[in-house]
């Protein structure tokens, strides 16, 4: 946390929270997401993160999913395309492993 305290201390807007995810999301006042990364190794955390700031993504907002290709990371692929398939959504798999997932354009909410 200190590291990342000192990296962040140039950008004014930047908030730092120190704690769990999801737990900590009801302490940021988000509005607006046009990006989002995922990375928590964690299929039950992605799940709760993504539930809890889906509605705040905007129309068109980029969600990088780290880890979901990956061999071993089958309970985040399957939790990921779960997700996706009850918000009518696509994810493409990057030769990187990762997930890109894109927020539909015109569907602030659903």
């Amino acid at each position: 946390y200190d590291v990342a305290a000192r990296n962040f201390a140039p950008f004014p807007n930047a908030k730092l929270i120190k704690g769990n995810l999801p737990d900590t999301l009801s302490e940021v006042p988000l509005r607006k997401i046009a990006y989002l990364s995922v990375d928590l190794n964690n299929a039950a955390a992605e799940h709760a993160v993504i539930t809890s700031l889906w509605d705040k993504l905007v129309p068109g907002a980029i969600v990088l999913i780290d880890d979901y290709a990956w061999e071993t990371c089958e309970d985040q692929y399957a939790m990921w395309n779960a997700f996706a398939a009850e918000k009518g959504v696509a994810i493409a798999t990057l030769p990187t492993g990762q997930g890109l997932l894109l927020k539909p354009p015109g569907r602030a909410k659903g």
